[in-house]
């Protein structure tokens, strides 16, 4: 039986994967439309089927993409061991053209780095989807922000043509250590099952909102501002969240077109839509 769901991709946080699992094959894409198709060596096979939730990244290896229902093969592709593997990538490759996303969520558990003043959930560092993923080793307590050159936008407080006395750290580096200041010397985390997520107090977008001071906020706010697009992939957001996020998302078309398709609601549907013509006529002009 194929296993269709998606969960949230850490550290630092990227945006909503895409999973579909038969037997020792997987797929998996972050934009719904290209697939990469996953192989667990034959060495780990029967470790697999003692345990499916010990295996890592590092037991697969890639055999395949798939897209406009479109399989293309990678060399290993050949040596698939045993016979059912192609089987199995036949029918994973059948389900994911007709398989309608987003891919229900089933990462419920959360392990949230805590606050040191109070005890409340200050940045999410995992998620697990069973009991036992939670028995593995313990996480790392430290949040990782995305890259700076992947975030792709100026600190806040540096004007442009800074000189070297008015440099400032990139606005990942400075939300890790704000983050890092609020969790305390002796950090704490702890798992959290999360049933309703619509219905709680937690940081719908991660990590905290509300800082001590306007630069400490700005920081957080262009951090959150610049991950609109990939934090409207997550289920479970207010619609007030996901109306200012959509909002936030329509300053970066190309990603609101790319991830579009994981949205799982749409509170603004015109402005969506615009943010997708206007990457679509954008990228109409590079090409002249």
């Amino acid at each position: 039986m194929i296993r269709m769901y998606s969960r949230k991709l850490l550290l630092p946080f990227i945006g909503v994967i895409q999973l579909a699992e038969l037997g020792n094959v997987r797929a998996l894409s972050l934009d719904g439309k290209g697939w990469a198709i996953h192989y667990a060596l034959s060495n780990n096979a029967k470790s697999q089927r003692q345990n499916q939730n010990k295996l890592s990244d590092s037991d697969y290896t890639l055999v395949a993409t798939f897209q406009g229902n479109q399989l293309k093969t990678k060399p290993a592709y050949t040596y698939l061991q045993p016979d059912d593997a192609h089987a199995h990538i036949d029918l994973l490759c059948e389900a994911l053209s007709t398989t309608q996303i987003p891919l229900a969520a089933a990462d419920r558990f959360e392990y949230w780095l805590l606050d040191k003043d109070d005890e409340a959930p200050l940045a999410l560092l995992q998620t697990a989807i069973n009991q036992e993923e939670l028995a593995r080793p313990t996480q790392s307590r430290e949040w990782r922000a995305m890259p700076a050159s992947q975030l792709g936008i100026q600190t806040p407080n540096a004007a442009p043509g800074t000189t070297e006395e008015s440099y400032a750290p990139p606005i990942n580096y400075q939300l890790e250590r704000l983050i890092e200041e609020r969790a305390g010397a002796k950090p704490k985390a702890v798992w959290i099952e999360r049933r309703d997520p619509a219905s709680d107090h937690f940081p719908p977008c991660l990590i905290r909102e509300d800082w001590g001071n306007e630069t400490e906020q700005q920081l957080c706010d262009k951090y959150i501002e610049r991950l609109a697009p990939r934090l409207l992939m997550m289920q479970g957001l207010s619609r007030t969240v996901r109306r200012r996020l959509e909002q936030a998302a329509c300053k970066f078309v190309f990603d609101v077109e790319r991830f579009y398709p994981l949205y799982p609601e749409v509170i603004d549907k015109h402005i969506m839509d615009t943010a997708r013509v206007e990457a679509q006529l954008r990228r109409a002009n590079q090409e002249l």
